[in-house]
C-alpha cells in the first residue's frame, strides 16, 4: 500500500487566523462609525427641529400681523359707519375726550395657539384720525409674538371723488360720453372748462358700446372693460389708436357702499305731496331743527302738469314711498328770495325725474343730493331723464340709475347699476372731490382715506419715528 504524499503549507495558502489585538480595532472601528452615524443623525434632526420652529415662528408672525391689519379695519369700519362708540365695543380712554379703544380676545383661535386684537382710535371724531392696532400671538413655552401698525394721516376722503361709481355693470351706450369741468372757474365749456379727470368705477365691468366714449379714466375690480363699436376710453394726451388708452385703466377697484338712511329727527308731515304751481319750501312759519335745515316728510311725491316746487332755504325731504316728476313741471332749488338754498331727498321707492327735470340754479352740485335709500336686500329705480339739465350728485347704493334725459348732467352719481344711454352728457365736477355732504348716510364727510402706514418696531422708549406705542391698551405687551 502506497502512502498518500505529505505537503508542506506554502506562504499563499495559510489562513491567517486574527488575534484578539486586529478583532478590538474593528470593533472600535464599528463604534467610532455608529457615534459618527448618530451624531450627524442628531445634528439633522436638531436642524429639522429647529427649522420646524423658525417656520412655526414665521407662520405665527404672520398670523400677528393679519390680526393687526384686522384691527386696522376694525377701526376704519367704526370711523366710516359713525360706530366708535361703547355699543360697537369702543371705550374711551381715560384721560381722553376723542381716544377710543378696543380689544377682541376671543374667538381668535390657531393650532397651538390663541390671538387677540388691540386697537386704539386717536382723534376719532376729528378730521384725520389714527389709528394703531396690535396684534398678538400667545404660543405655549414660548415668547408672544407681538405685531403693531398705524395708519392714518391724509384725513377723510369724500363721498364724490369719482364721476360714476357702481357695484355693478356701468354700461354707456348709443351716444353717451362722460367728461369733467372745475366749477370754480365757472360753468362747463367745451373749449375752456373741460378735462380728462372723470372716473367711472366699478365692482364689475364698464361697458362702452355704440359710439358712448369716457374722457378720463376706468377702473374696475379686475375685468378689462368691454368697448365696443367705435367707443373709447382716452385723455387729453391719447393718441387716437388704440381705442382704449392702457394707461387710463385700472383694475385694482373696490368699493364698499353702505346703505344711505335719512333722518330721525322730528319732522313736517305734509302728506301725499303734490304741490302745485309756484309751491316754496321752506313755508312761512316752519322752524330749520338744530342742524339749520328744514325737515320735512310725505307718503309720495309727484309734480305734473306745470307744477313746480321751489327750494328757497336748506331743505330737506324725506319721501317714504315714490317720486315722480312730469309733463313740464320742475324742482328748482335756489333762484330769488332764496337764503342759502340746499335739497336733499331721501327716498326708498321708484324716483322717476322728468318733465323739466331739476334746475339748480346755485350752479354748485353738492347743493343738491338725491340719497337712495332702499336697504340691502332691496333695490330702487331712478330714472334721471327730462328735458332739464341736472346739476347736484346721486348715492343710492342699491339703485339701478338710468341717465337718459336731453339735458346734460353735471355732477356724481353712485349706485347699484348705472346705465348711461342715448344722447346722455355727463360733466363730473372735480370740486366734488373736496366736497363735505350736508346730510345723507353714513359715511358722509368723515369716510376716512388711509394716506400714511407703518410698522411700529422699536423700542416703545426709544423715541424712533417708528416707536411702538405702550399707551392703553397696549400697555400690558411692552
Amino acid at each position: 500500500m502506497n502512502a498518500l504524499p505529505f505537503h508542506f503549507p506554502t506562504r499563499q495558502s495559510r489562513r491567517l487566523i486574527p488575534g484578539p489585538a486586529s478583532r478590538g480595532s474593528a470593533v472600535i472601528t464599528v463604534l467610532v462609525l455608529a457615534a459618527v452615524t448618530a451624531l450627524i443623525a442628531s445634528s439633522f434632526l436638531s436642524r429639522a427641529a429647529q427649522e420646524a420652529r423658525l417656520a412655526s415662528r414665521s407662520y405665527y408672525q404672520a398670523a400677528a400681523l393679519n390680526l393687526a391689519e384686522a384691527g386696522i379695519e376694525e377701526a376704519l369700519y367704526a370711523i366710516n359707519t359713525s360706530t366708535v362708540n361703547s355699543g360697537a365695543g369702543w371705550e374711551l380712554v381715560s384721560g381722553t375726550s376723542d381716544d377710543f379703544s378696543r380689544s377682541i380676545t376671543s374667538g381668535l383661535s390657531f393650532p397651538q395657539a390663541t390671538g387677540s386684537v388691540h386697537a386704539r382710535i386717536d382723534g376719532a371724531n376729528g378730521s384725520a384720525p389714527t389709528i394703531t392696532a396690535l396684534g398678538v400671538i400667545q404660543l405655549p413655552n414660548q415668547p408672544q409674538i407681538l405685531k403693531q401698525l398705524r395708519v392714518g394721516g391724509s384725513g377723510p376722503t369724500r363721498l364724490f371723488g369719482n364721476g360714476i361709481v357702481a357695484k355693478g355693470t356701468v354700461t354707456f351706450s348709443g351716444s353717451a360720453n362722460i367728461d369733467s369741468y372745475d366749477s370754480s372757474l365757472g360753468d362747463w365749456n367745451a373749449s375752456t372748462n373741460r378735462s380728462d379727470q372723470a372716473t367711472v368705477a366699478s365692482n364689475t365691468v364698464v361697458q362702452v358700446l355704440n359710439s358712448a366714449d369716457i374722457y378720463g379714466y376706468v377702473a374696475t375690480g379686475g375685468t378689462q372693460p368691454n368697448v365696443g363699436g367705435s367707443g373709447r376710453i382716452y385723455g387729453a394726451t391719447s393718441t387716437s389708436t388704440p381705442k382704449v388708452d392702457p394707461s387710463r385703466v385700472r383694475l385694482d377697484f373696490n368699493a364698499n357702499l353702505v346703505d344711505a338712511t335719512a333722518p330721525t329727527t322730528s319732522a313736517y308731515s305734509l302728506g301725499a305731496y303734490a304741490p302745485g304751481a309756484g309751491t316754496n319750501l321752506p313755508r312761512v312759519g316752519d322752524v330749520p331743527g338744530a342742524n339749520g335745515r328744514y325737515l320735512y316728510t310725505c307718503t309720495s311725491l309727484s309734480l305734473g302738469g306745470s307744477a313746480n316746487l321751489n327750494i328757497k332755504g336748506p331743505v330737506d325731504i324725506i319721501v317714504t314711498g315714490n317720486i315722480s316728476v312730469g309733463g313740464s313741471s320742475y324742482l328748482s332749488v335756489g333762484g330769488s328770495g332764496s337764503t342759502d338754498p340746499s335739497l336733499n331727498i331721501y327716498c326708498p321707492g321708484t324716483i322717476s325725474l322728468g318733465g323739466s327735470g331739476m334746475i339748480n340754479s346755485t350752479a354748485d352740485c353738492g347743493k343738491v343730493t338725491i340719497w337712495g335709500t332702499a336697504p340691502t336686500g332691496s333695490t330702487q329705480t331712478l330714472d334721471i331723464g327730462g328735458s332739464g339739465s341736472f346739476k347736484g350728485t346721486i348715492y343710492a347704493p342699491n339703485g339701478n340709475i338710468n341717465l337718459n334725459g336731453s339735458g346734460d348732467m353735471y355732477g356724481a352719481v353712485i349706485g347699484n347699476t348705472v346705465t348711461v344711454g342715448g344722447s346722455g352728457v355727463m360733466h363730473y365736477d372735480v370740486q366734488l372731490a373736496s366736497l363735505i355732504t350736508t346730510g345723507g348716510p353714513t359715511p358722509g364727510p368723515r369716510y376716512m382715506r388711509v394716506g400714511l402706514w407703518s410698522e411700529l418696531t422699536a423700542s416703545p422708549s426709544s423715541g424712533a419715528a417708528f416707536a411702538r406705542d405702550d399707551r392703553e391698551p397696549f400697555a400690558t405687551f411692552f
